[in-house]
């Protein structure tokens, strides 16, 4: 006979055994979750590469959640920045690289933080997905205890009967949830339990297997995979959203871009109008000397050189503040020194689009993912009736269990077929309680009816968008050409009086509006072409069809389109 203390010392070994492997698994954490992060992500890109196809201008591949390595700016060219119009700022600007508009959108795709921010939504629907899909597999489960007693009373006045027990239990099994709504569970449990005092122990196993199926309430694939099909079509869903997001992501780049220029352009524009008038001081000076003008004129123009000088400084912060702010949204940090393409500016061009606004509202009704998924929605909302209806049936189950366990009197812990216990049962509920699902259903039908109103609007808003973007394109075209001829009547007015102001003859206050209208006249040029640019972008981007590439940069596919 093994003596007590030897077994109470095994047992010990056993409890210090168990305790040292959990602080080992414990210690090793990192190289633990680093498993599951690793799974997880090979699981969720494996639904990203099954769904993007499904969705035009995304791919697998814009959802890449591995660390962008650390920006380097010094693969663009240096510029030489600087720039008497500048003032003191432009000594800040030396230094700085060159980041051409195709620069700044690839760098935006890729430090941008809401475009990081919104290809992590997408990849998190990924991870949803998989929970989803993983409720309807055999989940499996284990787990185990160890347990050691002393359970000491009083025999009698001089003696104390202590009894030790050690006692394993170790269970293993799994949950099954199929599209039918029947659920399988199937449990074995081993328990073993040795009393020290005596050397007794005991062995007993045990397995169930339960199935229940429900045949009213409950039942069915279309109730039992709803959630699924609705996590399914979520991800899409994000697919669609996550694409609208990188067409406006990348006309929001564009329009910060050539506004920035054109801050600076009408700092080119306030300076060589200040410069102008303070040139123009100095002539009527010499002419007041002279006695050929007067104190009031000279005035007028000291006056508007200080109005210029401060238009020019606002227009100098109005740049660095528009030019931080594109840093912002490229990711880039505000102290990095950047120079933007300045011929970025000079390239663009009145360009028509090519078509009508008929065609184009036809196109986007067919290729704008926003109208499929409000339209999807409808479709959602018709199912959500079905399972709202199944709710309001009795429920009516089937369940089966099989049980078999262990001779108790067996030493050995196996499972004795023979003996085995079968049951069947059949369980009614009747509904005279469905208020909750009776409301339920009712409120499913009101969504119908929102879902399709939505989807209306959706639609209504859509052709709301091509007007706009149409009316906007006429309005800067005829604003440009409109422009250009106040740009040509505004120099030849200034140069006749900048002439007579050389000859004495000329008024102060003419002199001045002429300087101020060219400068608003120039300004104006520049805007109307930036803002001919960013319509014809955004009626790409409303039409549905403007394409952005891996790097950011867009592809117009309108030849490829058919309304």
């Amino acid at each position: 006979m093994i003596p007590n203390w030897c077994i109470a010392i095994r047992m010990g070994w056993n409890l210090l055994f168990a305790s040292c492997l959990l602080i080992f698994v414990s210690c090793k954490g990192n190289w633990y979750a680093d498993g599951y992060h690793a799974r997880a992500d090979k699981e969720a890109f494996s639904i990203l590469f099954e769904k993007t196809p499904q969705v035009r201008n995304v791919g697998a591949n814009n959802v890449d959640l591995s660390l962008p390595a650390d920006m380097e700016l010094g693969r663009f060219p240096l510029g030489a920045g600087g720039g008497d119009f500048l003032g003191d700022y432009g000594a800040e600007e030396r230094g700085g690289r060159i980041l051409t508009l195709a620069d700044a959108l690839e760098t935006g795709v890729t430090y941008g933080r809401e475009y990081l921010n919104e290809k992590e939504i997408v990849f998190l629907a990924a991870l949803d997905l998989t929970l989803a899909r993983y409720r309807l597999e055999p989940m499996p489960f284990a787990q185990g205890s160890l347990e050691l007693a002393t359970d000491s009373r009083r025999a009698d006045l001089n003696n104390i009967v202590s009894t030790n027990t050690f006692q394993r239990t170790g269970s293993v099994g799994f949950n099954w949830l199929y599209k039918t709504g029947a659920r399988l569970s199937a449990d074995f449990t081993r328990d073993f339990l040795r009393f020290t005092t005596g050397n007794r122990s005991i062995n007993s196993s045990n397995l169930v297997v339960s199935l229940v199926q429900p045949l009213l309430q409950g039942g069915g694939t279309t109730v039992t995979m709803e959630a699924l099909t609705q996590e399914e079509r979520n991800m899409l869903y994000d697919l669609r959203e996550f694409a609208d997001f990188r067409r406006a992501f990348v006309v929001d780049v564009v329009g910060q871009y050539y506004g920035a220029l054109q801050a600076r352009d009408r700092v080119r524009n306030n300076f060589v109008a200040y410069q102008g008038l303070l040139e123009n001081v100095r002539v009527e000076e010499a002419l007041e000397d002279e006695g050929r003008s007067t104190l009031t004129q000279v005035g007028q123009l000291q006056q508007a050189v200080l109005q210029a000088e401060s238009r020019w400084v606002n227009a100098i912060r109005s740049y660095q503040s528009q030019l931080d702010a594109l840093k912002i949204t490229l990711g880039v940090p505000v102290d990095v020194k950047i120079l933007l393409d300045e011929d970025e500016l000079i390239r663009l061009r009145i360009e028509d689009p090519g078509i009508t606004r008929e065609q184009a509202v036809k196109i986007a009704m067919v290729t704008r993912p926003d109208l499929a998924t409000s339209a999807d929605r409808v479709d959602d909302a018709e199912r959500r009736i079905e399972v709202a209806k199944n709710g309001l049936l009795p429920g009516l189950d089937i369940s089966l269990d099989y049980n078999p366990t262990s001779d108790p009197d067996d030493t050995t812990p196996a499972i004795d077929w023979d003996r085995r216990r079968w049951e069947g049962t059949l369980d009614l509920d009747l509904p005279l309680d469905r208020k909750a699902e009776r409301n339920i259903y009712r409120a499913t039908l009101l969504f119908l009816e929102r879902a399709k109103r939505a989807d209306e609007l959706a639609r209504d808003n859509a052709k709301l968008d091509i007007y706009n973007d149409w009316r906007t394109l006429d309005l800067a075209k005829l604003n440009f050409r409109i422009a250009e001829q106040e740009v040509a009547l505004a120099s030849r007015r200034l140069e006749e009086q900048l002439l007579l102001s050389e000859l004495g003859r000329g008024e102060a206050r003419d002199l001045v509006d002429a300087q101020n209208d060219l400068v608003n006249a120039q300004n104006e040029r520049t805007a109307t072409v930036v803002v001919h640019t960013l319509a014809r972008l955004r009626l790409w981007k409303d039409m549905g069809i403007l394409y952005i590439g891996d790097d950011g940069a867009w592809v117009e596919r309108l030849e490829n389109e058919s309304p």
